[in-house]
């Protein structure tokens, strides 16, 4: 199968491999379009997945987050245990029917213990174990607050039990670390939801937010944004629960902890579950007061044109405040109004402009895209865009004389990165016209990035070469040496001749000896190039022979 696990979030896919490997997938069968599973989880998932063309073309699976439609951990594990299958060449050991057969197996010794013995082995097992203990109380206990007092006792446990004395958690304990907070919430929000104990479910996930947004932790491997992650998911399921009063308590928690909870980077999953769930009208005009508040705040205080964190704060709230309009039901003319007078931002006028282009009105587009080249105009990549955009409105409307004009723009004012709008302008003009605008487009500085890419396209050898010669650079060499080496052989071999001697003398460790060889190699492909390579290593001989590391790695190349 080709690229699913693009299909995935980072996170999702990293615990799709975790369930994979615990051998949580219990049953794999193939069927006519795909495949279909059984996987464990808080309970057993169907996932079904159907396959065109080596392509995964969709998906499903009966857990709640699939349901919203995303794509899970559940599907992500049944993938892994496909690819696995694929890529054995030999009959695989049914251990589908071995995991079921150990399953029967234990099912039927427990049953077949006496009641008051199997009740010793648990309470003996739980007493010692706090994991047990807090999943027994929390599915058959009445939830009393001493109890979620354990709960929350056991989430600073799992913090204290992985980190040193200074409070850090290492590389080495961060997977331990992260998996043991999933694993509280997996085995105990569930449970509290299936007793309708929304606000109890609540508290637990805001603990382990708290402790792992406040934890000092090695996050080499992302371990704090998969348990953030899993933090999210569950606030959305226990929103999507709750009655009227549960909300409004939900949303005044997330009002009061945009700031100082958690570590900084953190911070935006409590503003982005606050901007983006609560959909109620209600909640909604208070989320829309709140910005207000915010973009008042920014305006009387914060903004500054210099600042980056300001000015993307205060874009940023004025963007989600015309967003809640929207959903609001504002009138276009009350949306438009408000963009107004914030249109000193790019970001608003960009949203102008593509409203205007999904609704065809191309002036109006043309003349915000011109009059933001000029609001913009020490802003060289904005421009850049905006000019982009107007040359494919222009092109699309067939408008030759701006297209032409703006092309010009484009390319000799913007920095080019491609040759996709040199290539538009070239077919503008004759040959003899082409020469002159192409020493022109080589004059400029926008042609510095791909400079050795224009020269190749447009067949300039000689040029190329003595291009890269001028900035010493073998490396670029070595990416267009198959073409050069076609009509310039001798000088090519030339400079590779002159790097070898140039780095001979610099070089002295035996990686870089190595390195040095294999452009000697190099050369003997070329006319007469075994005689100069020869000559070379010889003279190497003589210069360097109290070098024993070059001398060896010379032996070893042939020479």
């Amino acid at each position: 199968m080709k690229l699913w696990k693009d299909l995935f979030r980072t996170q999702i896919l990293a615990r799709g491999l975790n369930y994979y490997e615990e051998g949580y997938v219990i049953s794999l069968e193939q069927t006519s379009t795909g495949y279909k599973a059984v996987v464990e989880g808080t309970d057993d998932y169907d996932v079904e997945i159907e396959i065109r063309d080596e392509q995964v073309y969709d998906m499903t699976c009966t857990c709640p987050y699939a349901a919203e439609g995303n794509y899970c951990k559940h599907m992500a594990a049944v993938l892994y245990e496909i690819e696995e299958g694929e890529s054995d060449t030999k009959i695989p050991v049914n251990h589908f029917q071995k995991a079921r057969d150990q399953k029967k197996e234990l099912q039927e010794i427990i049953a077949g213990i006496p009641i008051d013995e199997l009740q010793e082995i648990v309470f003996s097992q739980a007493f010692s174990d706090d994991f047990l203990y807090n999943k027994i109380m929390t599915k058959y206990a009445p939830i009393i607050p001493q109890h979620m007092i354990r709960l929350k006792q056991q989430v600073h446990d799992i913090g204290y039990r992985y980190s040193d004395r200074g409070g850090f958690v290492d590389y080495y304990r961060a997977t331990d670390y992260t998996d043991a907070l999933n694993s509280l919430l997996d085995e105990n929000i569930p449970l509290l939801l299936e007793r309708n104990c929304r606000m109890e479910a609540f508290e637990l996930v805001n603990c382990v937010f708290y402790e792992i947004g406040n934890r000092d932790i090695d996050d080499s491997d992302g371990g704090t944004s998969f348990v953030a992650d899993n933090c999210y998911e569950y606030w959305q399921t226990i929103l999507q629960e709750c009655d009227d009063k549960e909300k409004e308590t939900m949303f005044q928690w997330f009002q009061h902890h945009q700031e100082n909870y958690v570590v900084d980077y953190l911070e935006d999953y409590v503003s982005d579950f606050l901007l983006n769930e609560f959909h109620d009208e209600e909640l909604l005009r208070k989320k829309l007061h709140m910005l207000d508040e915010k973009i008042s705040k920014f305006q009387k205080e914060n903004y500054s044109g210099d600042s980056y964190s300001a000015h993307y704060g205060m874009v940023s709230n004025i963007t989600a405040r015309i967003h809640l309009m929207e959903e609001l039901n504002y009138s276009e003319q009350e949306i438009r109004e408000y963009r107004q007078k914030y249109r000193n931002f790019s970001e608003i006028r960009k949203m102008e402009i593509r409203e205007y282009l999904s609704e065809r009105k191309y002036e109006e587009a043309i003349a915000v895209l011109k009059e933001s080249k000029i609001l913009d105009a020490d802003k060289a990549g904005l421009t850049a865009e905006y000019s982009q955009q107007l040359i494919q409105i222009y092109e699309k409307r067939n408008m030759q004389k701006e297209y032409a004009q703006e092309l010009q723009y484009q390319v000799f004012e913007c920095m080019q990165h491609d040759l996709e709008y040199i290539v538009k302008l070239k077919k503008l003009y004759s040959e003899t016209e082409w020469e002159k605008q192409r020493e022109r487009f080589l004059q400029s500085k926008t042609s510095s990035w791909i400079r050795y890419k224009f020269l190749m396209e447009e067949e300039l050898f000689e040029r190329l070469l003595r291009e890269i010669q001028k900035n010493q650079s073998v490396y670029v060499l070595d990416q267009y040496e198959t073409v050069l080496k076609k009509h310039l052989p001798d000088e090519v071999r030339d400079t590779y001749v002159q790097y070898v001697k140039k780095e001979s003398t610099r070089t002295v460790d035996r990686k870089s000896y190595k390195y040095l060889m294999a452009y000697l190699k190099k050369i003997t492909r070329y006319p007469n190039g075994k005689k100069i390579a020869q000559d070379i290593a010889e003279g190497w001989k003589q210069d360097y022979k109290r070098r024993p590391a070059m001398m060896d790695e010379l032996r070893k190349a042939g020479f």
